[in-house]
């Protein structure tokens, strides 16, 4: 005679473990991503304070230094959670809302390159203005690549259109200012060939896309992908 158990039939113990583990990643996912749209975008607002207090005429500096390190740990922490959200735990919003940081980032870097050139031209800044204009344009462009980085095969070359395209404009009021003009300073001459030429070879490497940056990438894809298979290992 068969005996059968009165005890109702249940989940199998390692069913509703997955099933809570899957449950903790998503919001893991969900918590990472907030937290890195929210820090990118501080250091985006924190960034944008910084240029106008740069460029604007008689603003006060004082600081830089502090607002530098300050803006560069809220871009720190919002690149941080988002490779981890995308890289380790699989977020697929995350990587649309980065590119539209990238795209506001071409934004602010074009911006900040029509207003320099303007100031070049008018020939009204001195050393320590000329290396504050190099130093914020370098962090532009670094913290555009930086997101670049973040998202997987993610294609830099037709953000450098726009560049160029201003690099031409800039070769242009260079070759004015310098030939059609009786009231420009030989000895300004240097700032503008150095940001020129700056520009263009960042904007031609972009262009070109040799793959100076795909060992860091790939650098960075194994590393979040050896943490990734380990987290999966333990669900």
């Amino acid at each position: 005679m068969s005996h059968v158990s009165n005890h109702p039939p249940t989940q199998p113990r390692n069913g509703k473990k997955n099933g809570r583990r899957v449950s903790q990643r998503g919001m893991l996912s969900i918590a990472m991503l907030l937290v890195s749209v929210g820090a990118l975008g501080f250091a985006m607002l924190g960034g944008a304070k910084m240029v106008y207090d740069i460029l604007g005429d008689g603003s006060d500096n004082t600081g830089l230094v502090t607002k530098v390190i300050v803006v560069g740990l809220a871009y720190g922490v919002g690149w941080l959670t988002a490779m981890v959200a995308i890289r380790v735990y699989g977020n697929l919003v995350l990587p649309l809302l980065i590119k539209w940081f990238i795209f506001g980032s071409l934004v602010a870097v074009c911006f900040l390159y029509i207003e320099i050139i303007q100031r070049l031209y008018l020939q009204q800044y001195d050393l320590w203005k000329f290396i504050k204009y190099v130093t914020v344009m370098g962090a532009g462009l670094a913290a555009m690549v930086g997101l670049h980085l973040i998202i997987e095969d993610h294609n830099l070359r037709p953000f450098s259109i726009p560049l160029l395209f201003i690099s031409l404009i800039q070769l242009g009021l260079i070759v004015f200012r310098y030939v059609f003009t009786t009231t420009a300073i030989a000895s300004y001459l240097l700032g503008d060939l150095v940001f020129f030429f700056g520009m263009a070879a960042f904007s031609i490497f972009m262009l070109a896309h040799i793959g100076l940056l795909k060992p860091l990438r790939t650098r960075l894809t194994n590393y979040f992908d050896r943490n990734s298979t380990s987290i999966r290992t333990q669900d």
